[in-house]
């Protein structure tokens, strides 16, 4: 057990002198900026000329650059362009007007954002160029993380956005607040609080449901509400080229190409209890998926649709809140989270051996696999306000992981690889992960937020994380925001990040015996400035970053390993502008170079080059016509990949028709077209499996939708 303290300034390796040079440009290049605008502002009132303002309607919302709050950041509330370090906030009806129907579609609406799907049909989440599969987020739904222990991921991509009030995306590290797995970035997924029901088909034969029931009782300060949704989809219509079959010379007992089976269901429940002090969540995922690309990178068989691999759920917290005085309040969170995976796939065709020289496998190699996982949590908090210009937070937490069933069952003897008639289940040194797997976690974080002068905050904080299987971490941060005057904003951050080997990772079982896995977290640290400027009908966001990683989990022949070292640079930009009355332009690009410095190359799968461009016009207040191009570049390859050729980039061209008070007050009729270009979108694939990649879809869909909400 290594239980070392380490700083993450004080490796040599992180080059820190390279860190302040490439901080101290970007504050330059910042800095430039803010003299171009006050040089145009000064000559803009040389001229005394000003624009009238816009007329507002009811559904200007939607056109307008929301001024509001979010905790997300520095768990206090603050305007969203005043927090340290750099924050997204989705709007519903943004997402809802442009066509997003889950959060997986709505993300990648945010700068630097790339969603991919694996050979499993679960997404992945690329942020600034990092590809992984999710579990280098930290997500919360209502605050509340979701991070499981099992591998790290959370399950969230698939809730329907008209299920969601809002989501907010921290880029950069946050670990210094929300501890593991907040690696790349932090997510906070706000769920509807109006009551609601809602009904869409389309998107692939689609069939989507949800509701939201709400109780307010006021003088009891009673609040009661209930949210339902659910989805079941037959996939995509594309086929798949050679796979990995090919790249074994056993091409003649391989499915491809030939369709692939994209079926999938998502079922999601949450009930929240507010009663004064006192509140109670509970929440209950489902997700089922086919075959997709095969566990194993084969192809499933056309003829059969069978094979699933199924993700449930189940999260229960209770919170109590404490106001001591008007300087000093707290909170106690308790929290159990459960996690159940379930695998049914063939993983060999029939007529092969699992190994040369071993027994030909009559009906295929068949797998059934189940890990169910436990989180068990206690947080407690404590804020104070007491000395002049400071907030101060300190915040302890203590839990534990555990693997609470494991098992595996083959139609093969795992030790004479002979066929077996039926299923045989293998348990203990056998199973996919020890049983007896656990983890104590202890957590302790300070947090002062300083208003060192009324236009001038900075926000110093680090967290310590204890693990009694793996190494230890700390997580510094320091963040400064000028507020220059009331159009322009400076920020600058240092912040670091883990990511601990996740259970799966660490403790994975093979029938080969046992490897040296991952005992180390991988860490990034990230120097990043930020830039805002905002006016009446417009707003500018810039921001440049610097990331390095160290001990980088990767998956190497099949084996989890501590390995390598790679960089992160790049730069966001942000236009919003309302044109006329009736116009409003988003849009946003994004560069990201990396460097693997084992392999003197990109990242694999990482894209340079990501941008979106949206219009909303309102020809009249109960109408709201949208676009969305979304621009994704070519995806790198890896060193040991033999398509020398990148992943061709894309375009993506969407509309959406938004009818609102239709017939009555509350109904709203949305329609959509989809892929208009019938672009070719694929997820990059690993060496030697599927040649052409993953395709996704490359067909035009047509969705609509009816919304009802009472008021």
């Amino acid at each position: 057990m290594d239980c070392r303290i380490d700083p993450a300034w004080s490796r040599v390796r992180i080059a820190p002198l390279r860190l302040i040079r490439r901080t101290v440009a970007a504050v330059l290049w910042a800095s430039l900026a803010l003299v171009v605008e006050v040089q145009a502002a000064a000559a803009a009132a040389a001229t005394g000329k000003k624009q009238p303002p816009s007329e507002q309607s009811e559904y200007t919302a939607v056109l307008d650059t929301l001024d509001e709050a979010t905790e997300l950041a520095t768990k206090s509330r603050l305007n969203v362009d005043y927090v340290p370090g750099l924050l997204t906030v989705l709007h519903r009806e943004e997402m809802l007007a442009l066509g997003a129907r889950t959060v997986a579609d709505a993300l990648t609406l945010v700068p630097g954002v790339q969603i991919n799907r694996r050979n499993t049909g679960r997404y992945t989440f690329s942020m600034r160029g990092l590809e992984n599969s999710g579990a280098d987020i930290k997500v919360h739904v209502d605050s509340v993380p979701l991070n499981s222990s099992i591998a790290g991921s959370a399950t969230y991509f698939e809730l329907p956005i008209a299920q969601v009030e809002r989501i907010e995306v921290i880029r950069g590290p946050g670990s210094a607040l929300y501890g593991e797995f907040a690696f790349a970035g932090v997510i906070n997924i706000v769920t509807a609080r109006e009551p609601q029901i809602h009904v869409r088909h389309g998107d692939h034969g689609t069939t989507q449901l949800g509701a939201v029931y709400r109780i307010l009782d006021p003088e009891r300060g009673l609040s009661l509400r209930l949210n339902l949704a659910g989805w079941d989809s037959a996939g995509a219509d594309v086929t798949a080229g050679p796979d990995t079959l090919y790249a074994e010379g056993l091409a003649e007992f391989s499915n491809a190409p030939g369709p692939v089976h994209t079926g999938e269901r998502y079922r999601f429940g949450l009930l929240a209890l507010d009663l004064g002090d006192l509140s109670f969540l509970a929440q209950y995922q489902f997700n089922g998926k086919e075959p997709f690309f095969g566990i194993s990178r084969m192809l499933a068989d056309p003829a059969v649709r069978q094979g699933t691999y199924d993700l449930a759920e189940w999260l229960v917290q209770g919170r109590y809140e404490l106001t001591a005085s008007q300087d000093l309040s707290g909170a106690l969170v308790l929290r159990w989270h459960q996690k159940s995976s379930d695998l049914d796939q063939r993983i060999r065709p029939s007529g092969v051996s699992v190994l040369p020289q071993s027994p030909i496998l009559p009906d295929g190699l068949r797998l059934v696999q189940e890990i169910t996982t436990r989180r068990i949590e206690a947080v407690a908090s404590l804020d104070w306000e007491g000395w002049r210009n400071h907030r101060w937070r300190f915040e302890i937490q203590l839990g534990k992981d555990q693997v609470l069933d494991a098992w595996r069952a083959y139609n093969l003897d795992l030790f004479t690889l002979e066929p077996l008639p039926n299923m045989r289940r293998y348990t203990g040194d056998l199973a996919p992960i020890d049983p007896s797997a656990e983890r104590v976690i202890q957590s302790a974080v300070l947090q002062d937020q300083w208003s060192i002068h009324p236009d001038v905050d900075l926000t110093l904080g680090a967290r310590y994380d204890r693990y009694s299987d793996v190494g230890d971490s700390f997580s510094p941060r320091l963040a400064a925001v000028w507020r220059v005057n009331a159009k322009n904003v400076i920020k600058a951050q240092f912040a670091s990040g883990f990511f601990p080997p996740s259970l799966l990772q660490r403790y994975t079982q093979t029938p080969l015996g046992l490897f040296d896995f991952p005992g180390d977290p991988q860490t990034v640290r990230t120097a990043e400035v930020g830039y805002i400027f905002r006016d009446k009908g417009r707003t500018l966001r810039a921001s440049l970053y610097y990331s390095e990683l160290d001990d980088v989990i990767t998956l190497v022949n099949g084996i989890w390993v501590n390995r390598g070292e790679q960089r992160l640079q790049g730069i966001e930009l942000e236009w919003d502008q309302r044109v006329g009355r009736d116009l409003r332009v988003v849009s946003n690009l994004s560069y990201a170079d990396t460097l693997n410095h084992e392999t003197d190359g990109p990242i694999p799968g990482a894209a340079k080059w990501l941008g979106n461009l949206s219009l909303f016009y309102r020809p009249r207040a109960d109408l709201l016509l949208t676009g969305r191009w979304r621009y994704v570049g070519d995806r790198a390859r890896g060193q040991d990949d033999i398509r020398a050729d990148p992943l061709r980039g894309y375009n993506d061209l969407s509309f959406t028709f938004n009818w609102f008070d239709v017939a009555t007050k509350g109904l709203t009729l949305r329609a959509g077209l989809t892929n208009l270009l019938g672009a070719s979108i694929r997820s990059p694939a690993p060496p030697l499996t599927y040649e052409d990649d993953y395709p996704l879809t490359d067909e035009r869909t047509v969705w609509v939708q009816l919304s009802y909400e009472l008021r």
